[in-house]
């Protein structure tokens, strides 16, 4: 019988504060964060410096290639845009990460929307390699990008990775609190769906994000257009934890820069967030004056000088690099925090939510389906997880130096608030017992200190970037373009083609019509 009076954690905290970053793996930012000598006793860490582990990737037979060199390993990030350009992050590109396969060889040179079944899944799927990153990524230079034939220096960034010298502020609060090394997304393929997953257990059978990540549609799905009246109509549908929420009245609130317009609108419905979503402002100002809603998301910038940390569609020269951007935004809000009033009731989670074709050593786990016996797009089952991505947390009541090494994913986020507002499950996903919540994360005593981190970014790097409108829109971009197209038709608001808008400046006015 289980003991009322056992220790869990969730006592500890009143208000939750979820800081959602994009598309980085786990190595790919804290892969290095601990050194075999500096991890705590009694402890593990599972990163880039066993000295026993093989993390090189292979190169494919087809690229060309200094004499000698058969694979590549990981290796500190040379700026802070790397990997660029942006890495395919779309089921397929996924598969081929995994299992360095492509499959049928037709695929190689095709861009995702063109590519066939089986989407490069081999037929045996029970144990990644995990070393295929270097395969895709050539193969996304030569389709995406149009390079004919990728030099080394170009495909050897996707085995870049970032030092905690690089990412103080992330690196900081990771060995200062916590850092779970096996946080898995839900899906092994992109944004909307492990957004839709992080707040609704389910994506509903999808796989790629409303009309691909390129806007154009993807062969087999759902005919020849996979569109955003099927994402409204299926995801939009599911239940969420902000349905749980309302009905037990937990308060919650979305802060977008883009506001009222959201990401998270977007892709789970979130009732039009009429009364919900809020600028980022309003978080700082709810911070200083005791307004805090019992849960907070916060959605980063994701046009013009974007803090996503999304690797970079353009590179301009002068550019401070949207990893350290992001980190500055990490520092922005934990420090608001560590500051407000609240602070010893606040729990403060910082994540991505998907590895957007990163590098990361770890195969990812089997587990269950939202449903059972689903079957999704591109034949997906749901049945095994994405790739590890960073996992943070922040507490007065978790301990210097803690690292958890259990498996965890996004829906054990779920699990943990129902647990903790006493709200019933969504899916079978978050229902299952293999999906914990993350409890283990809590000491039962309280911290005094939180530790000061100033900012790493000199007065050249604060100061406004190049001027990005004419700059043309990355992957992530156009799928939330295209999401809107939808949404204005759908809203009579107009009839916009997408043909009109082609930059960042082109999209920036038109989402002034949402204001």
């Amino acid at each position: 019988m289980e003991n009322p009076n056992q220790f869990d954690g969730l006592e500890t905290f009143e208000h939750i504060v979820v800081l959602m970053l994009e598309n980085r793996s786990f190595d790919n930012l804290l892969g290095y964060l601990y050194k075999s000598d500096e991890i705590p006793q009694e402890k593990s860490f599972d990163g880039l410096y066993n000295p026993n582990a093989d993390y090189a990737n292979p190169i494919p037979e087809r690229a060309s290639s200094d004499p000698g060199k058969t694979s590549i390993s990981p290796s500190r990030a040379a700026d802070y845009s790397m990997p660029y350009p942006d890495p395919g992050e779309e089921y397929p590109h996924v598969n081929t990460q995994l299992f360095n396969v492509i499959i049928p060889e037709s695929n190689i040179g095709k861009v995702d929307d063109k590519m066939t079944a089986p989407y490069n899944l081999p037929a045996s799927t029970t144990a990644p390699s995990m070393n295929g990153f270097v395969n895709d990524y050539e193969n996304t230079l030569r389709s995406t990008y149009n390079i004919e034939n990728p030099t080394y220096e170009q495909y050897e960034v996707i085995m870049q990775c970032f030092e905690p010298d690089q990412i103080p502020a992330m690196a900081t609060l990771a060995k200062e609190f916590a850092v779970f090394d096996h946080w898995y997304c839900s899906v092994p393929s992109q944004t909307y769906c492990n957004r839709a997953f992080w707040h609704a257990a389910s994506s509903a059978g999808k796989v790629i994000n409303p009309l691909g990540e390129d806007g154009t549609g993807f062969p087999g799905i759902e005919g020849d257009l996979h569109d955003m009246d099927s994402w409204i109509k299926d995801v939009w549908s599911l239940p969420t934890i902000f349905d749980r929420m309302n009905d037990n009245n937990v308060s919650w609130k979305v802060y977008s820069p883009i506001a009222p317009l959201s990401l998270t609108y977007i892709v789970n419905g979130t009732g039009e967030g009429k009364d919900n979503t809020h600028g980022h402002l309003d978080f700082f100002f709810d911070l200083d004056f005791g307004t805090l809603p019992q849960y907070s998301f916060v959605e980063p910038q994701f046009l013009h000088k974007h803090n996503d940390q999304h690797p970079s569609a353009v590179n301009h020269e002068l550019t401070v690099g949207t990893v350290k951007l992001g980190d500055e935004l990490i520092r922005e809000v934990y420090n608001a925090i560590k500051n407000s009033p609240k602070r010893d009731k606040i729990l403060f989670i910082i994540t991505h939510d998907e590895h957007g074709g990163c590098y990361d050593h770890v195969a990812p786990p089997e587990t269950v389906p939202p449903t059972a016996g689903m079957k999704g797009e591109c034949d997906f089952t749901f049945d095994r997880l994405g790739v590890r991505v960073p996992m943070i947390m922040v507490s007065s009541y978790i301990q210097p130096k803690t690292i958890i090494n259990g498996q965890f994913e996004h829906a054990s986020f779920i699990k943990t608030v129902c647990q903790k507002w006493g709200m019933d499950p969504l899916t079978d996903r978050d229902k299952d017992p293999q999906v914990l919540p993350f409890t283990e994360v809590f000491s039962n005593q309280k911290r005094a200190d939180w530790p000061d981190i100033p900012s790493d970014m000199s007065l050249k790097e604060l100061l406004p970037e190049p001027d990005t409108s004419g700059d043309p829109l990355n992957g992530l971009q156009k799928a939330m373009l295209n999401s809107l197209l939808h949404i204005e038709k759908m809203k009579v608001l107009g009839d916009t083609q997408k043909e009109e808008i082609q930059t960042i400046g082109d999209m920036m006015k038109f989402i002034q019509r949402f204001q």
